[in-house]
């Protein structure tokens, strides 16, 4: 667990924390009311994470976690889903939004004034690693369902959507928060974050479906993405994995899947 507290630390810049970006960050409480100030806690939180260890780390994964649920979960009055343009639908029953959930916007837009003082990047070996996370997922998809390809200026727009606020702000909760967080409480046992993770990911995402199919789908990504961080421990990895993912299903699947 020391060494990757060391890593962590190495990985961040250490020559003085920039209060600017937390400044900057109130101003979320403008366009999101009250649910903004989550945005500057939640990034002093994930700061304060990378300078901490013992018991004092251990804490601050739960406020981080809990900070990002309280946000992505619209708990505080005034959250809400905005809706940027009309839903697609067809006579196939696809149905989709070019609509972003406010706290999960809080939480991807704090995310990546984080991130940006990593020194991250994705290397040429990752991609093999990036490639199979995204086919696995996509070769059950076909088996299970029939492909039905679709496209309109509301589907790109939800494509792009689902980047900048489902994926960054999701794979910050599961991979920075949660997954990080079990991995440094079991030492010795780090490989058992994939399905503890994995399970957790998909039960938060049942709703989506109560299909076994289709629960059985997501359990395989969300497996996937879960072993993607535990091999290469590399955010933005993870992030293209699920809009990778996210991309075909929109595209060529159902949407939603059905159940």
């Amino acid at each position: 667990m020391s060494s990757e507290v060391a890593s962590s630390k190495k990985s961040i810049n250490t020559s003085g924390v920039p209060w600017g970006a937390p400044i900057l960050l109130t101003l979320c409480i403008i366009p999101y009311g009250w649910t903004g100030l989550l945005a500057p806690l939640t990034w002093v939180s994930l700061i304060a994470l990378e300078f901490n260890r013992g018991w004092k780390r251990a804490a601050l994964f739960l406020i981080c976690a809990a900070l990002m649920l309280i946000a992505g979960l619209n708990v505080i009055p005034g959250s809400a889903s905005i809706q940027v343009l009309q839903p697609y639908s067809d006579n196939t029953g696809n149905l989709i939004y070019a609509s972003f959930n406010s706290g999960k916007a809080i939480i991807s837009v704090t995310i990546i004034a984080f991130m940006m003082r990593l020194q991250q990047s994705i290397q040429i070996y990752d991609l093999p690693y990036l490639f199979v996370a995204i086919v696995i997922p996509l070769i059950i998809a076909l088996i299970l369902y029939e492909p039905y390809f679709k496209i309109s200026t509301t589907i790109i727009t939800a494509i792009l959507l689902n980047l900048l606020v489902v994926c960054i702000s999701e794979e910050g909760f599961f991979r920075w928060i949660l997954q990080r967080g079990i991995e440094e409480s079991m030492d010795g046992w780090r490989w058992l974050s994939v399905p503890i993770v994995a399970v957790i990911f998909a039960l938060l995402h049942i709703g989506w479906s109560s299909n076994l199919v289709a629960i059985l789908l997501l359990g395989v990504a969300s497996f996937c993405y879960a072993l993607l961080w535990y091999l290469r421990r590399n955010f933005w990895l993870c992030v293209l994995a699920h809009w990778g993912v996210n991309i075909f299903h929109i595209l060529v699947l159902p949407y939603p899947l059905p159940g």
